[in-house]
């Protein structure tokens, strides 16, 4: 661990330099990147690019259930409210990252369908009924 520490200490960035030209240069050659041009070079629509009605949009609902689906976060982004939902996701070891499963991806092949069931509800479990 010492052997490590002194290595880390001995490391030295002095001798680069940035060429303030060169970061310019790169800079202005580079190809601007807009909603419509992801959408030509994709044949992704653009209405696909804008949240949902609301601000709520799959893509947000996908990446909190992803890294955050153990704390319920995707459920409060869809508006459930109350502490009961974060206890049932969170205290219960296995029946909470099991339900994150199916949430994620229940709307990973339902898409907005699926979507709309978990705006505004604090039913724990969506996808049965």
């Amino acid at each position: 661990m010492i052997f490590g520490l002194l290595s880390v200490a001995k490391v030295n960035a002095g001798n680069y330099k940035i060429d303030q030209n060169k970061v310019d240069d790169l800079f202005a050659s580079s190809k601007d990147i807009t909603e419509s041009a992801l959408a030509d070079n994709y044949n992704v629509a653009t209405s696909s690019l804008v949240a949902a009605k609301g601000g709520q949009s799959v893509g947000g609902y996908l990446i909190r259930a992803f890294f955050c689906g153990e704390f319920a976060l995707h459920r409060y982004y869809m508006g459930a409210s109350g502490a009961g939902i974060f206890f049932e996701y969170f205290c219960i070891p296995i029946v909470g990252p099991i339900d994150t499963f199916v949430d994620f991806w229940w709307v990973v092949f339902k898409g907005e369908t699926a979507l709309n069931k978990y705006k505004g509800t604090s039913k724990y479990i969506v996808w049965l009924g």
